[in-house]
């Protein structure tokens, strides 16, 4: 899996000399450093010695002193107060390897280490380890030794400057929820889902979430207190969190900038995750999905319409259909069911789009793949029948224990060659990059919900606005099955063209493509839907900001997708091109007509000497594909 790799022990040249109280670690571009501090602290923190770190880029404060430790059970497990210094390692990680999913074909994992080494008053031992990257930072604990042990708490957490702006999520288990923007985060009590992006006031960004969640853990969220003004705490589920020692914790996770685009372009959560565990990746098959559910909620599994789905998948040179089998004889919630293991009608189906070139994956509630012997019984079935995937649905759940599934899932469906989606899902923790079977997360407030909202679980639609903070927040973190590019919803804010647009801005190695074939057929757009790929060798952020606007661009071999989107009044970008090779360019560009109610198809030339101005209506959008002949 690894094209190059380097990793290797050396001594790091600190700014300042390091002592038994207070140490530096510096990102390899010298940006970035990170102050590792053993003492005590005025203000909101506890008179004790204890450890804390902060973190500035070009000299302007990131994060303000904030505290670190862990609590285990037992009378020998506090790691927060009273430790002792006992050494400190240093390495430098330099390694680059492929990914087949994601925002880029190849990561390069480059960052500086520090490892700390402390114990206890009992004598315990703890490792603090901390990596310093160009875009960010992350830390993260390891309990030294060997035998049981029960985490309790973590004394994590994150300061932000006082009068910092914020974009956070109300914290949901299924992190279906708005970002809104907060002026007063430093007022803020109530639990937030990671990521959270902040602003300070020196005009830094950061967005705060986590890495490397996997069945020795739990997920965890984000918690404010009004006695310590923009402190965020790391809160832990209720039920417990056991393991062996040595265990090591998820990594606590920053990415910073200066402006947005080390954000938007990172790939720092993927490079905090252990390497590929796969040796076939041939059967692994990212791409387009013609998605029946969102406009046949009631007849969706049916074959009479499930084939003309099959038939538009075709016709566009999409290469999935969902199916929602685990509906199937479901007349009422989403339990899920097997009655999808008796029918005639679904082999044949499945079969007809297999001689068409369109792959089929499933549906089904994780109840009903919760166990081994249900997996045992169920996925072979899935083979079977040709199916080459499944989405599991309404895991709603961030315990340790639902991380020991998500591993356990992952590694069979990996079995049995077939690939995944969670949907009702946690947020991803980069699990991408070891399991890049697994090809999308929902953790979305999705385009379902223009036809899902009711009184026993009420939720918004999606906004311009909040399509227009993703970019920042969610869909930084890993593929986000959105379900965009819904034209015919009647309740939708959008325009047609930034619908279109979102096939661009929102990555998905499964991109559910959600209206209905009438609605394809019909479009202007059906050009661009037919050639539009899912997985990118690179991304370039232009310009944007959270709940207003964002343009940017990704590449897909030698060919640049450009696209915007805009939320609230119109706008016109001015976009340089200095991406580009030098020279003209003849492009196809999708925009809005001039009544804003359709897309309009022009053919326009770009010349690199100048920018691309474009006007983008209230709540509109763009997008073009730009062939490079050069």
């Amino acid at each position: 899996m690894l094209v190059n790799f380097m990793l290797s022990i050396l001594s790091m040249a600190f700014p300042i000399g390091q002592t038994q109280s207070q140490w530096l670690i510096t990102s390899p571009d010298g940006n970035l450093k990170v102050f590792v501090a053993h003492k005590a602290l005025d203000g909101p923190y506890s008179a004790e010695k204890n450890l804390y770190y902060r973190v500035e880029l070009a000299g302007r404060e990131v994060l303000r002193f904030s505290p670190l430790g862990i609590t285990a059970g037992g009378d020998k497990g506090n790691f927060v107060s009273n430790l002792k210094f006992v050494s400190l390692s240093s390495r430098v990680i330099d390694e680059t390897y492929p990914m087949i999913v994601g925002k880029k074909s190849l990561h390069r994992n480059n960052a500086n280490e520090m490892t700390i080494n402390f114990k206890n008053k009992q004598k315990q031992l703890i490792s603090v380890i901390f990596r310093a990257y160009n875009d960010g930072f992350a830390y993260r604990y390891r309990l030294v030794g060997s035998g049981p042990c029960e985490i309790i708490s973590e004394a994590s957490a994150f300061r932000l400057p006082e009068n910092s702006v914020a974009w956070l999520q109300d914290y949901k288990p299924d992190y279906q929820a708005y970002y809104p923007k907060r002026t007063n985060a430093d007022k803020l009590t109530s639990d937030i889902g990671f990521p959270a992006l902040f602003k300070t006031p020196e005009n830094m960004w950061v967005l705060l979430t986590e890495a490397a969640v996997y069945g020795n853990y739990a997920a965890a969220r984000l918690t404010g207190t009004m006695k310590e003004p923009c402190i965020f705490n790391v809160k832990l589920p209720d039920e417990k969190i056991t393991g062996e020692r040595p265990l090591e914790t998820p990594w606590r996770v920053g990415i910073v900038g200066s402006t947005l685009a080390p954000i938007v372009e990172s790939v720092l959560v993927d490079n905090l995750n252990p390497p590929c565990e796969l040796q076939d990746l041939s059967w692994i098959k990212p791409g387009r999905v013609a998605m029946p559910w969102l406009t046949a909620h009631t007849s969706h599994n049916q074959p009479e319409t499930l084939m003309p789905f099959v038939d538009l998948a075709a016709d566009m040179g999409w290469e999935w259909i969902e199916i929602e089998t685990g509906h199937i004889g479901v007349t009422v919630g989403f339990e899920g069911s097997d009655k999808w293991m008796k029918l005639d009608w679904l082999p044949k189906l499945v079969g007809y789009a297999k001689s068409k070139n369109v792959s089929a994956y499933g549906w089904e509630n994780w109840k009903q793949v919760y166990t081994q012997e249900q997996r045992d019984r169920i996925l072979p079935a899935y083979v079977k029948m040709g199916v080459k995937g499944i989405k599991a649905d309404f895991i709603m759940d961030d315990s340790q224990k639902a991380m020991k599934w998500y591993d356990d899932f992952t590694k069979d469906c990996a079995k049995h060659k077939l690939m995944v989606s969670f949907h009702g899902a946690t947020l991803p923790k980069g699990q991408q990059r070891r399991w890049p079977n697994i090809m999308t997360w929902e953790a979305v407030l999705g385009e379902e919900w223009h036809t899902l909202p009711n009184a026993k679980n009420p939720c918004p639609p999606p906004t311009p606005e909040f399509n227009c903070t993703l970019p920042f927040t969610r869909n930084v973190v890993g593929s986000m099955d959105y379900t965009p590019v819904a034209f015919s919803i009647p309740t939708k804010k959008t325009t047609n063209a930034h619908e279109l647009a979102l096939s661009v801005i929102f990555e998905s190695a499964w991109q559910c493509l959600a209206d209905s074939p009438a609605s394809y057929n019909a479009s202007p757009a059906k050009p661009f839907l037919k050639e539009v790929p899912v997985t990118w060798d690179d991304i370039h952020f232009i310009d944007g900001q959270p709940d207003e606007f964002v343009c940017l661009a990704r590449l897909k071999g030698s060919d640049w997708y450009l696209a915007a989107i805009n939320a609230g009044a119109a706008r016109t970008l001015t976009i340089p091109l200095d991406f580009l090779k030098q020279g003209t360019y003849s492009v196809t560009l999708y925009k809005d007509d001039a009544q804003a109610k359709d897309i309009a198809v022009e053919n326009i030339t770009l010349d690199t000497a100048k920018p691309f101005e474009i006007a983008l209506p209230p709540n509109g959008g763009f997008c073009t594909k730009i062939a490079n002949s050069h």
